[in-house]
């Protein structure tokens, strides 16, 4: 892998929506959700610092356990947003304003089965198809999830026989360099990304009390889902 070190960024708010504002300190896999996030982050040797922008007290202390981590609080989402405006280019934007480095690492903070394996998976993608100057052909990486249905166009009351692919944004992980973040008109999905699919139990999103649920069910009911957990 090249020589390069990756800034890793992360949104936590005290209080995250109208529906489940305190969803970043609910227990999951042993933690509050909020340091599951953080040490798969502190486990990657790649990135060389954590910028966590928040205004919780409790994420503050982060600074003195971790030589890894430093806690800004430059911008709080408005009550109207939703979760994955946590990683939008209006939130990256000020959070490099007060961050210096090259190369980022921008991680949506409710996927707590978000694999370390699929982060460094991704980092290699990113030094592989950016960095790489022989292999070079796109300027930025971001995580989608696939989908293969059959769709009903309401307008022709037609059924489409096929199961064609879509493919969703799924906010979870992006990785961009300031230069191109720049270049694009502050938007971290560049003009020529390379897309990473991410399994779907890794979309699992923390993004309400009934997800919540059923996170729980699955990380305590690990050894009925060996086929997903041990890969």
């Amino acid at each position: 892998m090249s020589n390069y070190s990756i800034t890793a960024l992360i949104s936590i708010p005290q209080e995250a929506g109208y529906f489940f504002p305190d969803r970043h300190f609910q227990y999951i896999c042993g933690n509050p959700l909020y340091k599951v996030m953080i040490d798969k982050l502190e486990a990657i040797p790649q990135i060389d610092k954590i910028i966590v922008n928040t205004d919780s007290g409790t994420i503050k202390t982060y600074q003195s356990r971790s030589g890894k981590v430093r806690v800004i609080s430059v911008y709080k989402e408005e009550p109207q947003e939703t979760e994955l405006e946590l990683t939008s280019d209006k939130v990256t934007t000020e959070m490099l304003k007060h961050v210096e480095g090259e190369h980022f690492l921008q991680l949506g903070p409710i996927f707590p089965f978000l694999k370390q394996d699929t982060i460094e998976r991704a980092i290699e993608n990113y030094d592989r198809y950016v960095i790489n100057k022989e292999d070079r052909n796109h300027d930025s990486v971001f995580t989608i999830r696939a989908l293969n249905r059959r769709y009903f166009d309401s307008d022709t009351d037609i059924i489409r026989e096929d199961r064609p692919n879509t493919f969703l944004e799924d906010g979870i992980l992006h990785l961009f360099n300031r230069t191109t973040f720049l270049a694009n008109g502050n938007r971290k999905v560049g003009k020529k990304p390379d897309a990473y699919i991410v399994e779907e139990i890794e979309n699992l999103a923390i993004d309400s009390e009934e997800n919540y649920r059923i996170a729980i069910y699955i990380d305590e009911h690990r050894n009925l889902f060996r086929r997903i957990f041990s890969r």
